[in-house]
């Protein structure tokens, strides 16, 4: 599988699987739950981008050894 294809998809996994590491959070609550984004209001929100980019670097690390044992 192409590099490309490999981030996309743990940026995908990441981003879904995340949001129980709590990356989104709502005025420095932790307690969120995906489906009350919406009523709370983007901008009253606050995303960690670097959870998210550590976490997707992580999965693109195991998905990486994964695959290339697979091979």
């Amino acid at each position: 599988m192409k590099r490309k294809n490999i981030t996309i998809i743990s940026l995908t996994i990441a981003f879904f699987l995340g949001i129980p590491f709590k990356w989104i959070q709502y005025k420095g609550s932790k307690d969120i739950s995906i489906f009350q984004i919406i009523d709370l209001g983007i901008t009253n929100l606050f995303f960690d981008f670097t959870l998210l980019g550590l976490s997707t670097l992580i999965v693109y690390l195991v998905l990486s050894k994964i695959l290339k044992i697979r091979e």
